[in-house]
């Protein structure tokens, strides 16, 4: 099972990657963020979400971003509810995806899911992990800044898991996101995981 952690090292592009939206509360505005910087990103998809905000998931396709399978209910372990997740993606948007990421990067959760053991999916991990979660602003900026290079997927949360958290968890990253943009933008150029030559 191939896992990729990074893009070439020796073409400056760098992928930021959102995970566990859609979220009615926070990714609307981050796609403004983006927008107003003309970068495309990916969002890493919770098909619980998905069917919940069904609205929002076709906003961040519209506006041209890449869409990935988070799995549908983001397991610990066990079934990494893939292909639920995958079936509510496609019902709403009519494509399938291309790239999956595994609940906390454990890649057993994929075990079970052939198209990810055939390689017809690519298994997105990191190399720069910015632990928004619970970090404050600065220290994502500061995360950052120091671990990116040429090909680095930078992951962020546009979301949760659980529901109690949604409304407050990607606040410090929220806050951090325009200068870690404007950071970045002067060493990389910010393409989507289907262009940074994985």
């Amino acid at each position: 099972m191939n896992v990729i952690k990074n893009g070439n090292r020796d073409i400056n592009k760098i992928a930021l990657t959102f995970d566990d939206g859609p979220n009615p509360f926070w990714t609307i505005k981050i796609l403004d963020v983006l927008g107003n910087h003309g970068i495309k990103s990916s969002f890493f998809v919770l098909g619980k979400w998905v069917e919940k905000y069904p609205n929002i998931l076709k906003e961040i396709f519209n506006r041209g971003h890449l869409i990935g399978n988070h799995t549908y209910s983001h397991p610990e372990k066990g079934d990494g509810d893939f292909e639920r997740a995958e079936e509510a993606i496609f019902n709403i948007l009519g494509v399938h995806t291309d790239f999956i990421r595994a609940p906390y990067f454990n890649t057993d959760l994929c075990n079970n899911y052939i198209p990810a053991v055939s390689g017809e999916k690519k298994i997105i991990d990191s190399d720069v992990v910015s632990h928004d979660w619970k970090n404050n602003s600065q220290g994502i900026k500061d995360l950052i800044n120091q671990q990116a290079q040429n090909g680095s997927i930078v992951v962020l949360h546009d979301g949760s898991q659980r529901a109690e958290e949604i409304e407050n968890r990607p606040a410090e990253m929220f806050k951090a996101l325009p200068e870690v943009i404007e950071n970045l933008k002067e060493r990389f150029q910010f393409v989507r995981l289907d262009e940074l030559r994985l």
